[in-house]
């Protein structure tokens, strides 16, 4: 059959319209209401879509603290908010900066002190959410050593000098009123070689963020001090990423970010589904190990996570001891809070958190 033309539609309409001035009125009416009804109700139009936009991202240690983006990768997180995200294993802050240069990844989930280091290397990275704002590493000894006021003169092992956990020395070192070069430290290159070396009594400790501290206890350690206690800002993990892949790829950033605020989220309150990513993600079905990796950042994680200025200027500080260049950044340079403002004030992370 031919399909209808307009002029077809228009003849038939007019031969409805003698047809129904000879019927009786009721008929008229019973006619006319099929016509009208199937004028009221076009087809539907379909609506393509949006595809979702590809992101590659990484993580960068193996500890629980680095769980957000997997949480929010098994979640589905990252899919609901229109992110395709790779997500890979890069080791070490600084490994991950480099490929972020090189473009093999857009987006990194890095400790501050690897942005300053970046800004001092006059590389434009910036923070956009801080996950963690205050460092907290569990110091590990052997047996000799029972407490910190030993270990001036002593060895340290760390995963890299640069990274975080050789930075946290810094900090213990100003509160005993000591120099950093009353510590000697050798890299380990992870938190296995950490624990290697803290085994064979060739360091005399370690400083690992939990629950890698569960290593070293099963490995005859024991801990002296949760730097935690200190309560003093300073920007550990966050979102990082290049000033221009913000400015071209601001909805990918944006998405990313919702997805990490409500893997913060769900962390809080669903300790079985977290510590089955923990346990799939770090390799371990540990309980111990799962329990101190899922209830050392319960409270750590902040609603809104805006980046901390009073804590990147302390990594400034602490990365101005080894690197000169560093002293004249500014902390306000180096974040873009307008991501997490732009959740906060919306309501987003209002409507995530309950109310």
């Amino acid at each position: 059959m031919s399909p209808l033309t307009r002029r077809d539609l228009i003849r038939a309409a007019g031969g409805l319209a003698v047809a129904t001035a000879c019927a009786p009125a009721a008929t008229a009416v019973a006619s006319a209401a099929p016509a009208a009804a199937a004028s009221a109700a076009p087809a539907p139009i379909a609506t393509p879509t949006p595809k979702p936009i590809a992101v590659k991202g990484a993580w960068v240690a193996l500890t629980s603290n680095q769980m957000v983006w997997p949480v929010a990768k098994e979640a589905g997180y990252f899919a609901k908010y229109g992110i395709d995200f790779d997500l890979s294993y890069v080791s070490g802050s600084s490994t991950a900066v480099a490929a972020m240069l090189g473009g093999d990844v857009a987006i990194t989930s890095v400790a501050g002190s690897a942005v300053v280091t970046a800004q001092a290397a006059a590389t434009d990275i910036v923070m956009v959410a801080g996950f963690v704002n205050t460092a907290i590493f569990r110091v590990m000894t052997g047996s000799a050593i029972t407490s910190i006021a030993q270990l001036k003169g002593q060895t340290i092992a760390v995963t890299r000098i640069g990274n975080a956990d050789y930075f946290a020395w810094q900090t213990i070192a100003a509160k005993q009123g000591w120099k950093l070069d009353d510590l000697k430290f050798v890299s380990a290159n992870d938190v296995p070689g950490q624990v290697a070396l803290l085994k064979t009594n060739n360091v005399q400790a370690i400083a690992v963020s939990p629950p890698n501290n569960v290593l070293a206890l099963q490995a005859g350690a024991h801990e002296i001090l949760d730097t935690a206690v200190y309560s003093e800002p300073e920007q550990n993990v966050g979102i990082a990423t290049t000033r221009k892949y913000l400015t071209e790829n601001r909805a990918a950033v944006l998405g990313v970010v919702k997805a990490s605020v409500e893997a913060m989220a769900r962390w809080k309150k669903d300790p079985a589904f977290v510590k089955d990513v923990i346990k799939k993600y770090l390799k371990t079905d540990d309980p111990q190990f799962l329990d101190v990796g899922y209830s050392a950042y319960t409270n750590a994680f902040p609603q809104a996570p805006y980046p901390s200025e009073a804590g990147l200027a302390r990594v400034i500080e602490q990365v101005s001891s080894g690197t000169p260049k560093a002293k004249d950044l500014k902390p306000a340079q180096m974040i873009d809070r307008s991501f997490v403002q732009e959740l906060e004030t919306s309501g987003f992370v209002k409507q995530i958190y309950g109310g």
